[in-house]
């Protein structure tokens, strides 16, 4: 019979039929162009089965099939050259039974642990985070650059958890559970805040984190490791005491998280994002983890930060500038670069197109954005001397949040650090 027919008749497909006949386990006769697959065949096919039933590998029925075919075994001989067989593959798999039992005792004990611990980070209170009194006056109107002044708030042990902060052109901002929402995000921050009021996002973190790993192109999120630890070796941290550190669009706080504690305690980190839900799941993080330096959390468009002018130490721009070349045809650090002592230092990452096809995702006036040497020549601009750089290499697939890119679109990410001429 032809190997289609032979296919359906022991319920498998052609290409395991294939397989099998190149590992000469299946040996039908060619006629004619076509394989002929007689009774011998099918005899061999249905021991295949039963030894796979049982536990061989493909490589050991190979063994046990030529001893059948070469040997010309007699029935009591094949039986005792199987019996033979057997045993050591049951003394294999009892070995192989008492390896995984050890790992399901493992587990079972590491599960047992970490359930202990959830119920005790259950019982430790989160503590609130908040605006400490005393980081104010890094705050000015983004308007008229004056002073900001409390007009009512909620204050503990020093820090303002609900506050109204003004300025003399009475530009009004709101802290809300420690945030500091400027006035268009804190409109949007209360609708949602209605339908959101009893959300879980200590769940949606882990469904979200989940969720994103699995969806998202394994060497995507290699590329992402890369640049956190090409970071994580070329921040100047050393060169940060009593230093303000900017990050323009924290997000979810990949870069954040694994970067916090390595920055010094009398450090003040200040998190910018324009997304308020993002920024109230990403601060119950942060909550958890008690960061040792002065963490503030501001929720306000990259343009209009609340800042004084000649008050950041150091810029990081991770994700800022690239999101926002999405929509602007301008670089974000023009927008921002007032508010940079005068000696800043910088550690970017630029997400850079090897080449756009035709059907490109990103329109022709915003392509520049996303050129090497167009980042490149923004930055000396800015007066930016570089001092490191690195480029990691090209991926051809993100995920459902990287969809920025097209079939035929090979993408990576630039690498900055760099300081501001004195």
């Amino acid at each position: 019979m032809r190997i289609g027919q032979f296919a359906v008749l022991n319920n498998t497909s052609i290409d395991t039929i294939r397989h099998y006949m190149s590992l000469g386990l299946l040996v039908p006769e060619k006629v004619n162009a076509q394989y002929d697959f007689d009774e011998n065949c099918a005899q061999d096919f249905h021991e295949i089965s039963q030894l796979k039933q049982i536990g061989f590998s493909l490589s050991e029925i190979q063994q046990l099939i030529l001893y059948r075919r070469i040997g010309k075994l007699t029935g009591y001989d094949r039986r005792l050259t199987y019996t033979s067989f057997f045993e050591k593959k049951k003394e294999q798999i009892e070995l192989e039974i008492n390896k995984l039992n050890i790992m399901k005792n493992n587990l079972k004990n590491e599960l047992i642990e970490m359930r202990l611990k959830l119920e005790e980070d259950k019982v430790v209170k989160r503590e609130v985070m908040g605006i400490n009194i005393a980081s104010l006056e890094l705050f000015a109107c983004p308007v008229c650059e004056a002073s900001i002044e409390i007009t009512e708030g909620i204050i503990q042990r020093g820090i303002l958890i609900n506050a109204t902060l003004t300025c003399p052109c009475s530009y009004q901002m709101r802290i809300e559970d420690g945030i500091l929402y400027t006035p268009d995000i804190t409109m949007m921050e209360h609708e949602e805040k209605e339908d959101t009021e009893d959300t879980d996002y200590s769940q949606y973190s882990e469904s979200y984190i989940d969720e994103y790993i699995n969806t998202t192109d394994i060497e995507y999120l290699k590329k992402i490791h890369v640049g956190l630890q090409w970071s994580l070796r070329h921040i100047p941290f050393s060169l940060l005491e009593n230093a303000n550190i900017l990050e323009l669009g924290s997000g979810h706080g990949y870069f954040m998280r694994h970067m916090l504690d390595r920055f010094p305690e009398n450090s003040t980190y200040i998190a910018v994002d324009h997304d308020p839900l993002k920024m109230i799941w990403l601060k119950k993080i942060i909550e958890r983890s008690h960061p040792k330096c002065n963490v503030i959390f501001i929720c306000a468009d990259f343009t209009q930060i609340p800042v004084k002018s000649y008050s950041v130490d150091m810029l990081l721009d991770i994700a800022g500038t690239s999101n926002y070349a999405f929509e602007y045809t301008d670089f974000l650090l023009e927008k921002i670069d007032h508010l940079l002592k005068k000696n800043a230092h910088i550690c970017g990452g630029y997400i850079v197109f090897e080449k756009f096809v035709e059907r490109s995702k990103i329109p022709l006036l915003y392509r520049k954005n996303f050129e090497i040497q167009h980042i490149k020549a923004q930055l000396k601009a800015l007066n930016y001397v570089c001092m490191e750089e690195f480029i990691s290499e090209p991926v051809e697939k993100g995920g459902p949040l990287e969809d920025y890119f097209v079939d035929g679109e090979k993408v990576g990410t630039y690498y900055y650090r760099g300081k501001k001429k004195i």
